[in-house]
């Protein structure tokens, strides 16, 4: 096996080191914005809901006056409506109620604990929401329990994984020594 003289090997384990350190610190001030774009994600889909509900209510109320409050009724007798006007807003009143039931199921994954809201965030989210809290993203840095507890485990979780598939690489392309008897075979 080759081997590499002491001061390189002892400077390239400082390197990789130094580097583990700088993810390290990398992952952990990426992990503090996580609950602030939590909360700017939630603010968003709260301020989209509202508006959305506006709407809503004034459809939901036509549908409670004259189809016993049933939106798929009022949206039918849309589209089988004479009128062009009314044929065309079926489809816009079915956007809508589409669009209030993503949002009433959004709520109700960030109604949960914190470790779930994240969860939820990172794989239930409504890609136009996020799009749009990444786009209006506000960086700031704040200092408070959770934020530091979420970039912590966040940059720990980072380094250990880093650890992880540096070993396993290492491993793989480590070449092993040949072991040989004493007759000078291989086992």
């Amino acid at each position: 096996m080759l081997r590499l003289p002491r001061a390189i090997e002892v400077t390239l384990v400082m390197i990789y080191r130094y580097f583990i350190l700088l993810i390290a610190a990398t992952a952990l001030l990426v992990g503090i914005q996580a609950p602030n774009l939590l909360t700017q994600y939630q603010q968003r889909l709260a301020a989209q809901y509202a508006e959305a509900m506006v709407y809503y209510q004034d459809y939901q109320a036509l549908a409670d006056r004259h189809y016993q409050g049933d939106l798929q009724r009022l949206i039918e007798a849309h589209r089988q409506s004479n009128e062009p006007a009314f044929q065309e807003e079926a489809a816009i009143i079915e956007k809508l109620v589409t669009r209030v039931s993503l949002f009433e199921q959004q709520l109700q994954l960030h109604q949960q604990s914190y470790p779930a809201q994240l969860w939820a965030l990172a794989w239930q989210n409504n890609e136009e929401l996020l799009e749009g809290t990444l786009t209006e993203y506000s960086f700031n840095v704040p200092l408070n329990q959770r934020s530091l507890a979420t970039g912590a485990l966040f940059a720990l979780a980072v380094a250990v994984f880093i650890d992880l598939v540096w070993a396993a690489s290492k491993r793989l392309f480590t070449r092993r020594r040949t072991i040989t008897n004493v007759s000078g075979r291989r086992p």
